[in-house]
């Protein structure tokens, strides 16, 4: 392994590491484990015919996922007379926001595809499955 990707790995697995620690902060046992599968996934890959250069890609692109989409939420207050009870979401800097205009107009986003998105009821499926056309219910 050259020094260069040796660099990248490392640098991929720190990224791994903080991002686990943002979003996992306040529960240990969920960074514990975290950490835990980083470490084995970087020993013993679980594809180790993939190239390391694609196999760094990955780590780095975990560690986008794990600062952008998960959040954690604490319980802060108990239910009452049938009310839900109420979490506190402990969002940071680099959590991803969005809005609701994609649900609102009933587009259906295909993520199996970079960038891909299909009117609902329309083509683009997943499993090669993107020409057959859905059943209405009746």
């Amino acid at each position: 392994m050259s020094t260069s990707i040796t660099t990248q790995a490392l640098n991929a697995y720190r990224h791994g590491l903080r991002a686990a620690r943002i979003a996992f902060g306040q529960d240990t046992r969920l960074l514990l484990a975290a950490r835990q599968k980083m470490r084995e996934g970087m020993r013993s890959p679980e594809n180790p015919e993939l190239p390391i250069e694609k196999q760094v890609q990955l780590m780095e692109d975990v560690a986008l996922f794990l600062r952008r989409n998960i959040v954690q939420g604490e319980r802060t207050g108990t239910a009452r007379d049938g009310e839900k009870p109420t979490y506190h979401l402990n969002l940071h800097k680099d959590s991803e926001l969005g809005d609701n205009d994609e649900i609102k107009k009933g587009v259906k986003r295909n993520t199996l595809v970079p960038g891909g998105s299909a009117a609902v009821g329309g083509a683009g499926g997943c499993c090669g499955g993107g020409s057959v056309p859905l059943k209405e219910k009746k």
